[in-house]
């Protein structure tokens, strides 16, 4: 049989690659390698080059990070500062501003309790003038009192009776706006808050004891506006 020929029933089979061949025309064995790092002519050998930029590259991760983390470190700590100056700041500004508001709101009823006591200081300056028109009332009213019992159908009782409602008007006004009289201090001790001792009388009682009110006096506002005039013994 002719050699070249082939056999048609025969599957034609290429020629493998010498792998091992390219890799060591590519690189130098392991023994060679050694010799090479030991060389200065093999020391730029490709295999070394290669070697030595893997190594590079695996060394540079673990650089990064720790610098990384280094730099992360750092903006915490700084935010933590941050954080703290700026929670001292926020409680320096509410401290301040509850003396504010304490402040202002002292401010406000010191300021209501001023307008009141001028208010009623004012009132008191124009009412106590008008006590002198109701003494006068009391005084007619006490003069007259006879006469409008003597003559209880005729003109004089009904004008004895029209100054007594107009006196009681007047009353009623003032107790609208916060005046009462004092209670009647005839029988009861000397009270220096409510009394004013114009006459004295020796003996015939307790040291002390008001025998006689000789003008009428009045509280405004549970304050006394006019003390009771008295007679005491002494």
């Amino acid at each position: 049989m002719d050699k070249n020929k082939r056999d048609p029933n025969t599957a034609e089979v290429n020629p493998e690659p010498d792998l091992c061949g390219a890799e060591e025309k590519r690189c130098l064995s392991g023994d060679e390698r050694g010799q090479a790092a030991t060389s200065p002519d093999t020391a730029g050998g490709p295999c070394a080059q290669e070697e030595a930029s893997s190594g590079a590259e695996t060394e540079a991760p673990g650089e990064g990070s720790e610098v990384s983390g280094e730099a992360v470190n750092e903006t915490i700590q700084a935010l933590i500062v941050e954080r703290d100056e700026w929670k001292s700041k926020a409680g320096d500004y509410w401290d301040r501003y509850l003396r504010a508001v304490s402040e202002m709101e002292n401010f406000r009823k010191r300021t209501e309790r001023d307008i009141h006591s001028r208010v009623n200081r004012g009132k008191s300056e124009l009412i106590l003038p008008l006590l002198d028109v109701l003494d006068n009332f009391d005084r007619a009213l006490a003069a007259g009192e006879k006469g409008a019992n003597e003559d209880k159908d005729g003109g004089f009782k009904a004008f004895y009776d029209g100054v007594a409602l107009i006196q009681r008007q007047i009353l009623d006004v003032l107790a609208r706006e916060g005046v009462e009289p004092i209670e009647d201090p005839v029988g009861k001790a000397f009270d220096p808050r409510y009394h004013e001792a114009v006459a004295a009388q020796e003996g015939g009682g307790e040291h002390g004891t008001i025998i006689q009110e000789l003008q009428k006096g009045y509280m405004y506002q549970g304050e006394v506006l006019r003390p009771s005039r008295v007679k005491v013994i002494r």
